[in-house]
């Protein structure tokens, strides 16, 4: 019996078109072209076209010339001809605003009613017939207010040719004694220079080491208080720890040291306190907290403090 082989089964053929995956992946990349060597090649062949056109020469003669001018400069500088010329410049032009009208001419001064306009001027260091562009407004401004009497102050230009000066003064307040000295304070218990005490004799003395800046916070309990308001004639600070308050009328309250503005409110409220403390030589103790006490004020303490004028 004839055997027969047994036949190779054929491969079937793959359809030609797209090579498969494994076939594009072992595919070599074309070398790209190097960026960098094409610009330097570039860069030198720009160079070698600008030596052959003449361009090389006139850069090194601009930085010739560049090199000659600042020696020329500095050499000036050295020497002062530049700073000299620099002023003639500055005063040339000052000039030219001066003659065209741009001098100072008018000072205005306003608010000062204490302060005398000459003392304003002669602080103010500016004269008629400088260049209004030329005035330091701030500087000046600085010199008004260190005046004795002036709080704030504004200085502006008022163009072309006025300068204006505007002056908040400071309110006096009371006179204030420490030791044998008399001074003017204002609420804040800021001391006032220049003032004369004497003028003011009329203000409320403030009499103790530290009462200056307190006694407002007192004297304003009284200044809304109906028929004791001016009626104050001095609050003396008693070792800096309470008040004794004393009346035109020369009655006296005596405050204690602690929670006296409560006490002082419970005082004010009664009328038949107040009423008392209108009359002569009578003192109201309220140093106890809780307790007021009526007498006659004691021989010793009749004398008034010292009042300047």
């Amino acid at each position: 019996m004839r055997m027969s082989r047994p036949m190779a089964k054929k491969q079937a053929r793959k359809p030609a078109g797209r090579p498969s995956k494994i076939m594009a992946a072992r595919r070599v990349a074309k070398p790209s072209k190097k960026v960098g060597s094409s610009k330097a090649t570039n860069w030198i062949h720009a160079r070698a076209r600008s030596v052959r056109h003449g361009h090389q020469p006139r850069t090194v003669a601009l930085g010739i010339f560049s090199g000659l001018l600042s020696t020329i400069l500095l050499g000036l500088w050295l020497s002062g001809y530049l700073g000299d010329a620099y002023s003639a410049g500055i005063r040339f032009g000052e000039n030219r605003l001066l003659a065209v009208g741009f001098g100072v001419d008018h000072i205005n001064i306003a608010g000062a009613r204490r302060t005398s306009e000459a003392e304003v001027r002669k602080v103010l260091g500016v004269e008629k017939g400088e260049l209004v562009f030329a005035v330091d407004l701030d500087a000046a401004r600085a010199r008004v207010e260190s005046l004795g009497w002036v709080r704030q102050a504004s200085v502006t230009r008022l163009l072309p040719n006025r300068i204006s000066v505007v002056i908040t003064e400071r309110t006096p307040y009371a006179v204030w004694q420490s030791n044998q000295s008399f001074s003017i304070v204002n609420a804040a218990g800021a001391r006032i220079e220049q003032a004369d005490a004497v003028s003011y004799a009329g203000l409320p003395l403030i009499v103790g080491k530290g009462a200056e800046r307190e006694a407002a916070k007192l004297l304003s309990k009284f200044g809304t208080k109906r028929g004791l308001s001016g009626k104050v004639h001095s609050v003396i600070r008693v070792s800096q720890r309470r008040w004794n308050v004393r009346f035109r009328s020369g009655s006296e309250l005596y405050l204690p040291a602690a929670n006296w503005q409560k006490t002082l409110d419970a005082v004010l409220a009664d009328a038949d306190l107040v009423a008392i403390l209108e009359l002569p030589a009578v003192l109201v103790d309220a140093r106890i907290v809780g307790e007021i006490a009526v007498r006659p004020l004691p021989a010793h303490s009749l004398a008034k403090p010292k009042m300047v004028g």
